[in-house]
């Protein structure tokens, strides 16, 4: 009786482990293939809004080569700005423009939106700070282990750096700076209640934000980088009052939550769970009675897999988007 139970108890573990080891691999690997594929769809709106060819290659319109020099400099290739008007403020989720640092060899679209479903598409604009290479100071957060990682190597950032933002009113070098009270070191780490970072400190900058430490959301990592040219013509600020208001609460809420967690998205995950091993038992059942136990599973498998993986989708919700 013991050894059965043991048995069992073992087997149970097993599956517990690949479980574990699946979900895992989901988040690392998986989520970047959904990152990869919204990519192509911004790349290809982004390419229209410019007047450019739909099928077009990300390096075809980026300025720069992704590689850098050993210094990670790349200034001297960017195209400088153009005088064109602001373009009409974009949706939540629809591309703003591509942002490229040779130093950690990132070249990503930038989607409008910090929220959980806008970074799941790439490296994100805080709504109500500039839009990039206009004054003031621009906000994009990334994250930093999960949906492509863009950010995960921000940490590597030293003065003098650069970050390039290209829109179709052209393209900004951004040079880093030295994080406060330090003179050799770009990044430092807020809690994720200090929203301050991303005011206006009088200068033209970018300002990146992720969570810190890598595979946690305790606090948030943060790297400035100051524009080296004259900025873009500013897009001119909301008529309604109310609607700037609503987008500074929003900046406020997507720097603290947007990378937070989601705890209604628990008991779904769990449920999915449930079912999942709850038709796996079933199928075990079913198998040890019939001949052509083969056939059970051939049928049962696909479902565990869809149950499985949406039980994935639902936990990756409920975890800090990391």
């Amino acid at each position: 009786m013991l050894s059965k139970v043991l048995g069992a108890t073992g087997r149970l573990l097993i599956i517990a482990g690949v479980v574990i080891l699946g979900f895992v691999a989901y988040q690392l690997w998986g989520t970047g293939f959904e990152e990869s594929r919204e990519q192509d769809e911004l790349l290809g709106q982004y390419a229209r809004s410019i007047g450019a060819d739909a099928d077009a290659e990300l390096e075809d319109l980026a300025p720069t080569a992704t590689g850098g020099d050993e210094d990670g400099g790349g200034g001297d290739a960017a195209a400088g700005v153009r005088t064109d008007a602001p373009p009409p403020t974009p949706e939540p989720g629809e591309p703003v423009g591509i942002i490229e640092i040779p130093r950690i060899e990132l070249t990503r679209v930038v989607v409008e939106g910090t929220s959980r479903a806008d970074l799941k598409k790439g490296p994100g604009h805080y709504i109500g700070t500039p839009f990039p290479g206009q004054p003031g100071n621009v906000g994009i957060a990334g994250h930093r282990t999960t949906y492509g990682a863009p950010f995960n190597r921000i940490d590597e950032l030293v003065p003098g750096d650069d970050i390039i933002l290209s829109t179709s009113q052209g393209t900004f070098d951004y040079s880093v700076i030295a994080a406060p009270g330090s003179t050799n070191q770009a990044w430092y780490t807020v809690s994720p209640g200090q929203v301050e970072v991303l005011d206006d400190f009088g200068d033209n900058r970018v300002t990146l934000t992720a969570c810190h430490p890598k595979y946690s959301a305790k606090q948030r990592i943060v790297v400035h980088a100051v524009l080296q040219e004259p900025p873009a013509e500013p897009s001119p600020p909301p008529a309604d009052p109310a609607v700037a208001d609503e987008a500074r609460e929003s900046v406020a809420q997507d720097f603290d939550e947007g990378l937070g967690t989601t705890p209604e998205e628990l008991p779904i995950s769990l449920a999915y769970g449930g079912v999942a091993a709850l038709v796996a038992l079933g199928a075990w059942l079913l198998a040890r009675n019939i001949k052509q136990w083969w056939a059970v599973w051939l049928v049962a498998a696909p479902v565990i897999l869809v149950l499985v993986w949406n039980g994935y989708v639902h936990m990756d919700r409920y975890l800090p988007a990391i």
